[in-house]
């Protein structure tokens, strides 16, 4: 099963401008991380729920996607 909330995004820091990597669950879950260039910690917030609302929206679609396809080889015999 696809599962977008696995997939890893790019950030810089705002005090350091180190690019960082976490993932959208990291996002979703507004975890703390550590910058790995100045080690300070920086709280990962979802203000207006956008990031869990992208992800679910995307996870649904692709599910449904998955389940077309299914229905869609049931027509054909190899």
């Amino acid at each position: 099963m696809f599962d977008i909330s696995q997939q890893k995004i790019d950030f810089d820091c705002p005090d350091c401008g180190a690019k960082n990597t976490i993932t959208l669950e990291q996002a979703q879950n507004q975890e703390t991380i550590v910058c790995v260039g100045c080690k300070k910690e920086i709280k990962l917030t979802d203000k207006d729920g956008s990031v869990n609302k992208s992800v679910s929206d995307i996870n649904k679609a692709a599910k449904e996607l998955e389940n077309t396809i299914k229905k869609f080889g049931k027509y054909f015999y190899f």
